[in-house]
């Protein structure tokens, strides 16, 4: 299992360095950007991950999961980009499609994951932090995420919510908390792990 969780994808050309380094060459990888709309001004964030993507030569196919669709063929993807928004509702779409299960299956066999925000806090045990900025408004009652890694990440950390983190952390004690800066990613290969 190969995952890159990160708080803003690849905007940081550390992040993004470190990524590209991972493929003998991009051009022949197949990549899925899996997103939702949830309000209106998320479309404005398919631009940016379009400059992204293709600013490092990846081609990649969108994946809207808001609208019901056919995930039988996901699996045929290299690169699953899983973008952010709100992470209760994002979780719900997964689950309605059956998006978790395809997921779950490629990335343990081989396929890589790269989680943005909302799609990091997704691949851990349980999105329980997501409160912290996201509300809950589909009513989610199963927390429980992916558990692709024993990590709960705690995205778009800044000193401003030391206090809230810390709270979730005492909360959460004897379990692995990770606050990532925008400028932070955590690179997962095989249970090991590397903050970048």
């Amino acid at each position: 299992m190969k995952l890159l969780l990160t708080s803003a994808g690849l905007k940081n050309q550390k992040i993004r360095d470190f990524f590209v380094a991972q493929f003998d060459a991009l051009k022949n990888k197949k990549a899925c950007l899996i997103f939702t709309i949830w309000e209106e001004s998320d479309w404005l964030w398919l631009d940016g991950y379009a400059e992204e993507l293709g600013g490092i030569g990846l081609v990649y196919d969108q994946l809207n999961i808001s609208e019901d669709k056919n995930l039988s063929d996901l699996k045929d993807y290299d690169i699953y980009y899983v973008c952010g928004g709100n992470t209760f509702y994002i979780l719900d779409r997964m689950r309605k499609t059956g998006l978790d299960k395809v997921l779950v299956e490629s990335i343990k066999n081989g396929k890589f994951y790269v989680g943005v925000s909302a799609g990091s806090i997704i691949a851990g045990p349980d999105i329980e932090v997501a409160g912290l900025g996201d509300p809950n408004d589909v009513n989610l009652k199963d927390l429980t995420g992916l558990n692709l890694v024993p990590y709960i990440i705690t995205p778009h950390y800044n000193p401003k919510e030391k206090s809230e983190v810390d709270n979730f952390m005492e909360k959460r004690k004897g379990e692995s908390v990770i606050p990532l800066t925008d400028d932070q990613a955590v690179f997962v290969e095989d249970g090991e792990m590397v903050l970048i």
